[in-house]
Formats: structure tokens, C-alpha cells, sequence
């Protein structure tokens, strides 16, 4: 449990409803949660009781005989009610259930409709099939939105008017550190999961050529392991990574001097955050980027539209180490301003809050059948 610990004033109390991968709801609920409470700006509880060192996230859907006594009892404690993707109709029925009783919120991270062929994601995720059309249902049913991206809002207000951005961003509290190497090379790295193999295509010419033209450079590709990628002494692939909660310090234990952050421009990669910049910002290192939609404002670093910009803008770093140092703590600096866990927890309670007194609250149980939910005012 999350929960705030100063009673002095009045806060408004958010029930968060996750049902994404760990990482996911680190960065779109938990750390959210942690850190209102933490400042005294809302009380905040995780249902099912969420713990991060967990690899897998519990299905609630799947466990309402359960779970449903317990759920009534947050949700008639919460004045607000944040929920992620759902997956079925019983779901869905949840969702339209609580939002009768309090503001109740989709939290939408991607462009759900527009997942590529080429993503592993796609057989669960093709446009018009069932996930499709649960989390199209869900955002038309909800209340509201909350969203990591303009573009993201811009693409959701068709279905909702009342869409909130409230970005990922960066907890310094943990993240406020870098560390150096010491083997004399200069290491470019990326870190991601297989969906991203795609992307990765995009550089990978441009990474085994810059390490032929430079040999006082390598590489880390860590995670989303390409299987097909050529061996190269200078190239190491890592296909093993850590849990949420160990994240930020093993990144940094890596201590790379130059990310890239490559993407392919099309719909589904337009509404992606700018995450990956954040955490090489939160470590002083400077990025290299695809000119796509995520890296097109608040961005400090080199962006790049080919392979000779690739090779050009990681030569220019590779080559000059005040020129790294100065585009890394360029963007540390830009970072801490305006992607700062302090500043949106702050924005994100004074929505809720706001949200919370437009209109008023009841308190109600749940009745269920097979599928749908009914609910009975007290």
C-alpha cells in the first residue's frame, strides 16, 4: 500500500487500478502514487496490493468471486479511481460500474490502435481485435483521460474530451547520479524491450560502421537482444535484465557515454514518450535520436533523419569529449526542470483534486451477475 502520511488538511484519496507489465505501472502509476503521497498531496492506494519486485502483475479480471469484497471497499474509501487498459467485458463492466459511483479515469500510455506488424505486441493488439476494442470502449466510458503525450491527447479527444497529460518523468531522487568507466573506450548504448527489434534495424549498419571507423568505441545493446545481429568484440548484446525496483542503478552501472534512441516514424512510434531521453538525461548522457514525434520538442541532443546523420552526430560525440559532456548536462539540467517527478506528482494531484470537486461523490456496493455490474446506492 501507498498511502499518504500527513492528516493535517483535507486530501483527496486516489485508487489506482493496474493491469500493465511492471514497468509500466512503475512509471505511470506507482512512482505517481509514491510520490503525492510522500509530499502530502493525496492519499494513494494500488489495488490488488501491488508489489514492485514482483515480475508479473496480478489479473484482477480474472478474479472477481475474490476480489470484489475487498475492490468495494476502495473504491467507497476513494474519491478518484485510476484504471489501466482492460482486458474483457467484465472489465469494461467495472469501469462503467465505478464511474457511476466516482470520477473514474482511463490511464492510456500508447497509440493502442496503431501497434505495427512487425511488433510483438501485434497478435494481441491488431487493429479491431478485442484489445482494440475494450480500450476504445474504455476511453469512451471513462470519465476522463490521463495520457503520457500531446500527440497521444490530440489522437484521444475523438472518443474523450477530457483528456489530462501528465508526462513520464524522472524520480532524482533515485536517477541523480552517473557513473564513469574505466576501459578507455567510449560506449554508445540502448536499452529496451524485443518490440523495439524494429527500431533497432534502423542503426544497425550505422553501429557496426561506427565501430569500424572508430575503434575507441563500443557498443551495448541490452535486453531487446537482436538474434540476427553480427559478433563483433566491440558489440555486446545482453539479453538479461533486472526488476523495475533495481532499474535506475543497474542503467547507471552500465555508465554509457553516448544512447541512442532510434525509432521508425509511423503512428504507433508518433505517440511514444520521450522516456528513454529522460533516463540517458537523469545520467548526464547525451542522446542520439530519430527525428520522430517524441523528440521533436524538449530535446536536448543530436536528432537524425539517415545513416550519414547517424554516423555523423555519433562521430562528433565519439570524437569530442567536451562536446558530450556539454550536450549530456545540457539536457540533465533541461530534464530536472520540466520532466521532474516532483513537479507533475504536484500537477497531478491539483487535476485530481480539481476533477474531484466538480461534481459530487457517492458511496455505493457492487451486485454482479455473469457479466455485467449493477450498482446499489447505500
Amino acid at each position: 500500500m501507498v498511502d499518504g502520511s500527513q492528516t493535517d488538511v483535507p486530501k483527496v484519496k486516489i485508487l489506482f487500478l493496474p493491469t500493465n507489465n511492471p514497468g509500466v505501472v512503475w512509471y505511470r502509476m506507482y512512482q505517481f502514487a509514491s510520490k503525492m503521497s510522500e509530499l502530502g498531496l493525496a492519499h494513494c492506494r494500488m489495488f490488488p496490493e501491488w508489489n514492485p519486485q514482483n515480475m508479473q502483475m496480478q489479473n484482477w479480471e480474472e478474479e472477481y468471486d475474490k476480489i470484489m469484497p475487498s475492490l468495494t471497499m476502495m473504491v467507497d474509501w476513494a474519491d478518484f479511481v485510476v484504471i489501466q487498459y482492460v482486458h474483457s467485458a467484465k472489465g469494461l463492466s467495472l469501469v462503467q460500474a465505478i464511474r457511476d459511483l466516482k470520477p473514474t479515469f482511463m490511464e492510456a500510455d500508447d497509440y493502442f490502435s496503431q501497434v505495427p506488424h512487425e511488433s510483438l505486441a501485434y497478435d494481441s493488439n491488431m487493429p479491431g481485435y478485442a484489445q482494440d476494442v475494450w480500450a476504445t470502449r474504455q476511453i469512451i466510458e471513462s470519465k476522463g483521460v490521463v495520457t503520457t503525450t500531446d500527440y497521444l491527447k490530440e489522437h484521444y479527444t475523438q472518443w474523450n474530451k477530457n483528456i489530462h497529460v501528465m508526462p513520464n518523468c524522472i524520480d532524482f531522487d533515485l536517477w541523480d547520479s552517473y557513473k564513469t568507466h574505466s576501459n578507455g573506450k567510449v560506449r554508445i548504448g540502448w536499452i529496451g524491450g524485443d518490440t523495439h527489434r524494429g527500431d533497432l534495424k534502423l542503426v544497425k549498419d550505422v553501429l557496426y560502421e561506427t565501430l569500424n571507423r572508430h575503434p575507441q568505441a563500443e557498443v551495448y545493446i541490452v535486453c531487446g537482444n537482436p538474434p540476427d545481429w553480427e559478433k563483433h568484440e566491440r558489440m555486446h548484446l545482453v539479453g538479461t535484465w533486472s526488476l523495475i525496483t533495481e532499474y535506475p542503478r543497474k542503467f547507471k552501472d552500465l555508465a554509457f557515454d553516448i544512447g541512442i534512441a532510434p525509432l521508425k516514424d509511423h503512428y504507433f512510434n508518433r505517440g511514444k514518450s520521450n522516456l528513454k531521453y529522460l533516463e540517458y538525461s537523469a545520467c548526464r548522457i547525451p542522446t542520439v535520436a530519430s527525428n520522430v514525434e517524441p523528440f521533436k520538442k524538449d530535446f536536448k541532443g543530436y536528432v537524425c533523419n539517415n545513416d550519414d546523420e547517424w554516423l555523423f552526430s555519433l562521430s562528433n560525440l565519439i570524437d569530442d569529449v567536451d562536446q558530450r559532456l556539454q550536450v549530456g548536462w545540457n539536457a540533465y539540467y533541461d530534464v530536472k526542470e520540466k520532466f521532474n517527478l516532483n513537479v507533475i506528482a504536484r500537477k497531478y494531484a491539483d487535476m485530481v483534486t480539481e476533477s474531484v470537486w466538480q461534481k459530487p461523490k457517492a458511496l455505493g456496493i457492487f451486485a454482479f451477475d455473469d457479466v455485467d455490474i449493477r450498482v446499489k446506492l447505500v
